[in-house]
């Protein structure tokens, strides 16, 4: 066999009607930015997240950096965030001038760790960005409390975790204000490009309709602050509408297959990720950890199964970032993290064929490392 990572021509087929009819509908009217297939995809966004402000945007990147420009951080000041995510967590906080400040994460979840964030805390702390990752809601909790005692808004970067829920509330329904994506692999994935920002917040999400149209207000070419160009257009904000009517039963998808996995691999020598309920995790990844990786992925590639590492160089760790002054040894869960992740296959269009298939693969994997053990000689 030969199964990639994500099928995206696989799940394409099943909305090429509705799209192909949608860009031509869009294109014979020349409504091409902002028009009502972007409001509509933010009423859908809105009703199913409880979020009553969803702002859309050009890219998750800037979801986060307007989620930051809104609460008004900026030179100097702090803002607390995880090492174990990607880049633009992190990045998003430079590019405002503000200082990314790392806490480690949990080992079990690979979530940040709520127990070490007070500690991080100083009086430039203006932030905390928490990160879903993989499609698991962090302790939000203990996080939330944590941001009221000290009076320092929560955002939510939720680029993984669209749909998912902790109780009765949504990601995006914790914090102040909250960030997505709708990167083509995400599990709301575009034709291309494409974020939101949610918040609860009627001041910021005021704030973001500005920022993200150059800082204009109502008034045309008048400009109350100084925003940038991160708008949607109609064509993608229409395929995602499409989609979104099935992001439901794909992540139900996502998770049974994360079940059946877990069932099939419980007893190898791997560490599987913790399903808690049927609401918290939408497993945008499914990710394995092993002392192994390499040889692991190398036999899976083998075996014409395609994986992904995600992430491979803890943010802490990267280049840019040693201005920071953090070094190997900082954040050891991250780091631990980053050598032992391997993400298997997990979208919604996999068949039950090519699920055993990759389970096979992988108990012959650790079978064999059994098999391959030298025998100790008996004192």
């Amino acid at each position: 066999m030969n199964i990639p990572p994500i099928n995206l021509k696989a799940q394409f087929k099943g909305v090429k009607k509705d799209i192909m009819k949608g860009v031509r509908e869009i294109l014979d009217d020349q409504k091409l930015i902002l028009g009502q297939y972007c409001l509509k995809l933010e009423e859908q966004v809105a009703a199913m997240t409880g979020v009553p402000h969803a702002i859309s945007c050009a890219n998750g990147t800037d979801a986060l950096i307007l989620s930051l420009m809104a609460l008004g951080i900026g030179q100097g000041d702090e803002v607390i965030t995880t090492p174990y995510t990607f880049f633009s967590s992190a990045s998003s906080i430079a590019l405002v001038g503000a200082r990314p400040v790392f806490v480690d994460i949990q080992e079990s979840d690979m979530n940040i760790d709520p127990g070490l964030i007070e500690k991080a805390i100083t009086p430039q702390t203006k932030a905390i960005i928490v990160v879903h990752l993989f499609g698991k809601i962090c302790d939000m909790k203990r996080i939330a409390a944590i941001g009221q005692k000290h009076n320092i808004p929560i955002v939510e970067d939720m680029a993984q975790s669209l749909g998912a829920r902790r109780g009765n509330v949504s990601s995006g329904n914790f914090g102040d204000i909250a960030a997505t994506s709708f990167y083509p692999t995400k599990n709301l994935g575009g034709i291309g490009e494409g974020g939101m920002v949610l918040t609860k917040r009627e001041d910021l999400g005021e704030k973001v309709r500005k920022l993200r149209v150059h800082g204009m207000g109502e008034k045309p070419y008048i400009h109350e602050m100084i925003g940038f160009n991160s708008r949607l257009d109609e064509i993608k904000a229409m395929a995602l509408s499409v989609k979104f009517l099935k992001l439901a039963s794909w992540n139900k998808t996502r998770l049974e297959t994360a079940g059946y996995y877990n069932m099939h691999l419980r007893d190898i020598p791997v560490t599987l990720p913790i399903i808690e309920d049927e609401t918290s995790h939408i497993f945008h990844h499914y990710v394995l950890r092993t002392d192994k990786r390499d040889a692991f992925q190398a036999h899976l590639k083998e075996n014409g199964i395609m994986t992904g590492i995600y992430y491979p160089v803890p943010l802490h760790l990267q280049p840019c970032f040693s201005y920071l002054g953090y070094n190997e040894g900082s954040f050891p869960n991250a780091e631990k993290a980053a050598k032992a992740s391997l993400a298997i296959p997990i979208f919604p269009e996999l068949k039950k064929t090519e699920k055993d298939y990759i389970i096979k693969a992988i108990r012959s994997f650790f079978e064999s490392q059994v098999e391959e053990q030298p025998e100790t000689e008996e004192s």
